[in-house]
């Protein structure tokens, strides 16, 4: 009967004390893990679409075609590039930091959807 009884509690203690620490890890640990796994999808994305490249060989021609004409269509095939890139490095950004904002705030409306049906009539 001791031991049911010791088994009891400690099932009851263990499950409020992770109801209480989950916020303390949600916002602590939890937060920083996904900051550093944001940071690393920026990083990658950078590097996959390669605009560290893109911007150091910007002037530079293509193809080693350092004729006048060869200079103008590397400039603007490379300003068309960069744009793209760009405009697609953002949205990615965009959306992986819309992920991470709802990562932050997600707990505080699952708590706030709670306390509206318990109190509504």
């Amino acid at each position: 009967m001791f031991v049911l009884l010791n088994i009891i509690k400690s099932f009851f203690v263990d499950t409020l004390l992770s109801i209480f620490y989950f916020p303390v890890w949600w916002y602590g640990p939890g937060l920083k893990k996904r900051f550093l796994i944001f940071r690393g999808q920026v990083k990658k994305l950078s590097k996959a679409l390669a605009l560290k490249i893109m911007f150091a060989n910007y002037f530079k021609p293509m193809f080693g075609e350092y004729s006048r004409t060869g200079r103008m269509i590397s400039f603007f095939m490379r300003t068309i590039l960069l744009f793209w890139r760009l405009l697609l490095f953002l949205v990615s950004f965009l959306g992986l930091l819309v992920l991470f904002l709802v990562w932050i705030i997600l707990p505080i409306v699952a708590i706030w959807q709670i306390i509206i049906e318990l109190t509504s009539s």
